[in-house]
């Protein structure tokens, strides 16, 4: 093939005419090949440049490849802060519907029973729980309606981020009900955060009583003195005045309902998830918790429907059920499954502490669509009320991860 040629490799044939230019930045390679042999060239170069390759992915890790690797080792937080992202825009969008809001759930929870129904069925689980279960399971189903159905009604007299920040207190309610239903330890860490959520509540709630009792002991103390201090100057004590009135002006009475409304869901999913705690420990699947739960909030919330429209006859808004109702039955299944698989990946304790981003995501949600702002008082207090479930959940962490070591085996124990 290759006749009166001489085709024995040599220094000409590796070095002679093959060049290579590697720039730091881009990384681009330019070869030049002998054309007297092209096969030959073709083979050292594919070689040299193999190993040129493999010498700057060593050289220079792939950043990007990390960081996918990162975000999947910590999976369980974006599916955790998705589910809660997905749930408090489905909830957002209810008051944007001109329809009433428990006939959209109707839909809703008729998709999810059926969804959950089925797949218990196709597991061949007992959706009824067994004879022992059965008062918890009473319990939890009934607390799990009254969460939604105290929710639901809060929501028509609160702002959602208002909303958000009183039912985000379930947290502290279950800590105490722990102790007294599952015979936990009442600890210094729940005596602060008990003390920082009723705080919370009262600065986010602004009850006029107190800042009247407060303004007024103020202007007794302190009467001689602002006089003194701004008598001179007109603006300032018009400027004080007119912050005064923003300070003092009390919610309406359907805003203390609404909050009367979410303290009673807060304290119901507290109830709820003690009960569901129970239950876990009983062996009792999430999917048949799941169907007997949402088969009970439709029944409640069909049973609402019908005595609202015996006192008010309207139709049923079939086009906004249909459409919206089952769109948010669907999404609210995404939700479902992605908090599944937060539960699986990541601690509760530490996942609970991200459920405080449903107030930010409410407050943004409010400004774009409303424009509506809070007071610096409700930042505070929702703050309070956010640092107090930091606590405990690093608490709980810290005292889960001490009782793990403690039962873990170590060595040859005789008593294990």
């Amino acid at each position: 093939m290759f006749r009166g040629r001489d085709i024995r490799p040599g220094p000409s044939i590796i070095s002679h005419e093959f060049n290579t230019d590697v720039s730091s930045g881009n990384g681009t390679v330019s070869t030049s090949m002998n054309p007297e042999c092209p096969l030959v060239e073709s083979k050292l170069n594919e070689t040299k440049l193999s190993l040129l390759i493999e010498h700057q992915l060593n050289s220079n890790p792939n950043k990007l490849k990390e960081f996918l690797n990162f975000l999947h080792k910590r999976s369980g937080i974006w599916y955790w802060i998705s589910a809660n992202f997905i749930f408090t825009c489905c909830t957002f969008v209810l008051k944007l519907i001109p329809a009433d809001m428990f006939d959209i759930l109707i839909m809703r929870f008729l998709i999810q029973s059926i969804v959950f129904g089925v797949y218990a069925l196709y597991k061949k689980y007992n959706i009824f729980g067994e004879k022992s279960q059965r008062s918890t399971i009473i319990v939890m189903t009934t607390t799990s309606s009254a969460t939604n159905l105290f929710y639901i009604t809060a929501y028509y007299f609160l702002p959602l981020s208002d909303l958000n920040t009183v039912r985000y207190t379930y947290i502290v309610w279950t800590a105490c009900l722990a102790v007294i239903f599952l015979k936990e330890k009442f600890t210094q860490v729940n005596a602060i955060s008990l003390v920082l959520t009723f705080t919370g509540l009262v600065l986010a709630a602004k009850p006029k009583f107190l800042f009247d009792i407060l303004l007024k002991s103020l202007k007794v103390n302190n009467l001689n003195e602002t006089y003194s201090l701004f008598s001179n100057n007109s603006n300032n004590l018009s400027s004080i005045n007119i912050s005064i009135i923003v300070i003092t002006e009390s919610p309406s009475y359907y805003y203390y309902l609404g909050l009367i409304l979410a303290s009673i869901c807060a304290l119901a999913k507290a109830i709820q998830l003690v009960a569901r705690k129970k239950l876990i420990l009983t062996k009792l699947p999430f999917s048949v918790m799941n169907f007997q739960f949402t088969f009970v909030a439709l029944l409640v919330s069909i049973a609402y429907s019908l005595i609202r429209r015996l006192f008010k006859p309207e139709p049923y808004p079939y086009k906004w059920m249909l459409t919206v109702g089952i769109a948010i039955g669907f999404v609210q299944l995404i939700t479902n499954t992605f908090y599944a698989k937060a539960l699986k990946r990541e601690n509760v304790q530490f996942l609970t502490i991200l459920g405080s981003l449903d107030i930010v995501v409410a407050v943004i949600l409010q400004y774009i669509f409303f424009r509506t702002r809070n007071t610096y008082l409700f930042y505070i207090g929702a703050s309070l009320i956010v640092i107090s479930a930091a606590i405990l959940s690093v608490h709980n962490m810290v005292v889960a991860s001490k009782e793990t070591k403690e039962n873990t085996p170590v060595g040859n124990n005789d008593s294990l």
